[in-house]
Order: C-alpha cells, then structure tokens, then sequence
C-alpha cells in the first residue's frame, strides 16, 4: 500500500468504528482467541515432528 491507500484505509477504519461498525467482541475476547489458534497450530507442529514421514516408512532399514 502506498500514503494514500494507508490514509484512506485509516480513515475509513476511524469511521467505521466511530459508526460502532467495528468488531462486536472485546480486545480480550479477540486476545483470547489468537492464543487458541497459537496454541493450535503449535500442538498440530509438535505433532508433525514427532511423527515418522512417509519416506521413512518406506526405507527398510
């Protein structure tokens, strides 16, 4: 984005949420949910590492 994009977008998100059209949930409740996913996705990775990949099966040893 360049000056001009990044103030229009400004100041349509200043309008927005002067018109309570802004996100309905708490700064807490948003927090609340990025740590969930955080959370998530590092579980799902830890999963991934421990895991044998396919090509490991594959080999005889």
């Amino acid at each position: 984005m360049n000056d001009v994009e990044n103030a229009r977008a400004a100041k349509e998100a200043r309008d927005a949420i002067a018109a309570g059209a802004g996100p309905s949930r708490s700064s807490g409740e948003l927090a609340e949910a990025a740590m969930r996913r955080y959370f998530a996705a590092e579980s799902y990775r830890a999963q991934k590492r421990e895991e044998p990949s396919e090509e490991d099966e594959e080999r005889p040893s």
